[in-house]
């Protein structure tokens, strides 16, 4: 006979502490109950949903373990009930919050400062954030409004992560980087950019030779400089040379720079060398023909009214300014702004209308000089039938004979002389008799 036992105490049911989820969840949530004790053992479980956004569903609730899923943002409270064997029962709230996934700010990072060297200038600056929800991230770079406004950028990167820049002159450059993230949340960062000059001081040498830049072996680059290093006169290793690029389809072009024992050579000293030695006394001395020697950084000062164009080394002139013609073709050939354009107006009308008169007095002078010798030709008709005296008074002075007078026995009458009378009229008297016979009468003569 069994011994009788004493009084049934009432389970415990133990679902532990609340807790607290955040979107999105990795796995369904457990129910765990099997805490829950009774003297005599738990029989029965039983899990339900007492509050919470709809759309949950429960598995194996009448189980120590249950499973709950499809949990949405909000507050969920579930009910566990235990029960022994004598039908005592005993009953504990759960309370689960579930929370919208908050991650953290994005920090944005850009690849901190660069120092660049002309004619070096390019450079590539990279971008990147860390924390926050790096799968949908805008990236935008600007350039700081103090920074140079040289300089190009390709490829549209200014909206990638990495940002490609070109043709930068000396100069810092700042360079910010902005990161949006998903949710409108941004963070900046600051990339720093320095241009330093060329170690030549702006005393660089451009010799332009007729060879394509593809046919310019190492070897024979090396070979040009050791040939320019002789002609100066000075070391292989104090020529710097700056870079040998193409400037046509059969140019290329050799720039460097002479470093001297105090600094850099003057660039005009060396163009005014070269051009002596390279394009008049030694044109064949290096390996190829050298077709223009000059300064790679105009240095003309255009008379302080224009620019000189680095381009082609000519001064662009101011409005209403223009260059002296007489110094570039007839003096030193320097490219200038001194004359001004009312002057070159004025002076080209005065110089038209002052050659315009010396012609017209040219042709004037020429015509009169035509008419004058018209005038001074002589010609003589041979007068027959004359007396002895009428020779002899007809005879010139200092005893001296006319050929005429002396073998013809004619009188020579000059015909301007008869035209200035207009009543004497002469003619050759073997054509004309009675013609002749009044003109002697006139003279005081009678012919029979």
């Amino acid at each position: 006979m069994e011994e009788p036992q004493g009084p049934n105490r009432a389970p415990l049911a133990a679902v532990g502490p609340d807790l607290r989820l955040v979107l999105p969840l990795n796995a369904s949530l457990l129910l765990n109950g099997s805490g829950s004790t009774d003297d005599r053992g738990v029989s029965g479980y039983s899990w339900e949903v007492v509050s919470g956004p709809p759309g949950l569903q429960l598995q194996d609730a009448d189980r120590a373990v249950a499973m709950a899923t499809g949990l949405r943002v909000g507050r969920y409270a579930f009910k566990l009930t235990v029960s022994d064997q004598q039908g005592a029962t005993d009953s504990a709230l759960l309370s689960v919050r579930v929370q919208e996934a908050r991650s953290l700010p994005p920090v944005a990072h850009a690849s901190g400062s660069h120092v660049l060297v002309l004619p070096n200038s390019s450079v590539v600056l990279e971008g990147s954030v860390t924390d926050g929800d790096q799968t949908e991230v805008q990236y935008r770079w600007t350039r700081d409004s103090q920074s140079p406004a040289a300089g190009e950028v390709l490829f549209g990167s200014e909206t990638r992560r990495v940002l490609y820049l070109s043709d930068l002159v000396e100069g810092t450059y700042l360079f910010q980087l902005r990161v949006t993230d998903a949710q409108g949340r941004v963070s900046t960062a600051t990339a720093t950019v320095e241009v330093r000059p060329e170690p030549g001081g702006g005393q660089q040498v451009e010799l332009e030779m007729l060879v394509a830049v593809s046919q310019v072996s190492v070897a024979q680059r090396d070979t040009l400089v050791r040939q320019l290093a002789a002609l100066i006169h000075v070391l292989d290793r104090d020529i710097r040379v700056r870079a040998l690029q193409g400037r046509t389809q059969l140019s290329t072009v050799l720039q460097f720079w002479v470093q001297g024992p105090t600094g850099p050579v003057p660039a005009s000293s060396l163009v005014v060398l070269l051009r002596k030695q390279l394009l008049r006394d030694k044109s064949d001395f290096l390996l190829f023909k050298v077709l223009r020697v000059d300064t790679v950084a105009c240095e003309l000062s255009c008379s302080g009214r224009g620019q000189c164009d680095p381009i082609t080394k000519q001064c662009s002139c101011d409005p209403f300014w223009t260059e002296n013609l007489i110094r570039l073709y007839l003096g030193d050939g320097e490219s200038n702004c001194e004359w001004r354009v009312l002057f070159v107006i004025l002076s080209s009308f005065l110089t038209m209308v002052l050659i315009l008169s010396l012609s017209w007095t040219f042709v004037c002078c020429s015509r009169r000089r035509k008419q004058s010798k018209g005038r001074k030709k002589t010609r003589y008709t041979i007068l027959d039938d004359m007396d002895e005296q009428e020779r002899l008074e007809l005879r010139p002075r200092f005893s001296l004979k006319h050929r005429s007078t002396e073998h013809n026995s004619s009188l020579m009458m000059s015909e301007s002389e008869l035209d200035s009378d207009q009543d004497s009229v002469f003619s050759r008297p073997v054509r004309n008799r009675n013609r002749v016979s009044s003109q002697a009468a006139r003279n005081g003569n009678a012919f029979g």
